[in-house]
């Protein structure tokens, strides 16, 4: 082997090194583009849900119930396919018949149904806001519901806000940002 033959093996190794890098580098812009474009989405549904809560004022109540937790998670609230719906909306639209009556008796309370979503989306019908998160992992709606309870915090926001899951660990980091607790089967019971 000649000594031009391995400088240009060693440039080989090198330029595959640095294809190697430049490949790591896309995917890594590309995760970082879509974290960001996830977090744009993510202050959007916030600030939505912020704004239901400044019209409430400060004798008002939000209501936050953990949607997917409260439908596939919990045993003693009983969802039936009553409607003609069917599969998750057919759930969906129980569970969302559910918070409306125990908004009946609670004029001066809005609910905030969040549930995880491949497609950040949301929509209010009367007093209840539904919104499904966006973005890929774990514990989507939780993340969104503990950065509007910062949120909340940070602005000075003085309204009642009880989080409605039975996720151990969400309940505990919404309490100590502030919020209050209850189990999704309190739902049922008004």
């Amino acid at each position: 082997m000649t000594a031009q033959q391995i400088m240009q093996d060693s440039r080989m190794v090198r330029m595959r090194a640095l294809k190697d890098e430049v490949s790591r580098l896309k995917e890594e812009l590309a995760r970082a583009c879509e974290e960001r474009d996830g977090l744009r989405e993510h202050l959007a549904l916030a600030l939505l849900a912020a704004r239901d809560g400044e019209a409430l004022g400060r004798g008002g109540t939000m209501l936050i119930v953990d949607g997917w937790n409260a439908i596939l998670g919990s045993v003693k609230v009983k969802l039936h396919q009553q409607d003609g719906t069917s599969g998750r909306e057919g759930l969906r639209a129980q569970l969302k018949a559910i918070v409306r009556r125990w908004l009946e008796n609670r004029p001066g309370t809005r609910a905030w149904i969040v549930f995880d979503g491949s497609r950040a989306d949301g929509r209010a019908d009367g007093r209840i806001r539904i919104t499904y998160t966006g973005g890929t992992g774990e514990h989507r709606a939780d993340r969104l519901v503990c950065d509007y309870l910062r949120m909340r915090r940070f602005a000075g926001d003085k309204w009642r806000v009880i989080v409605a899951t039975n996720d151990k660990a969400f309940r505990a980091e919404a309490e100590r940002l502030g919020a209050e607790t209850a189990g999704v089967e309190e739902l049922e019971l008004g």
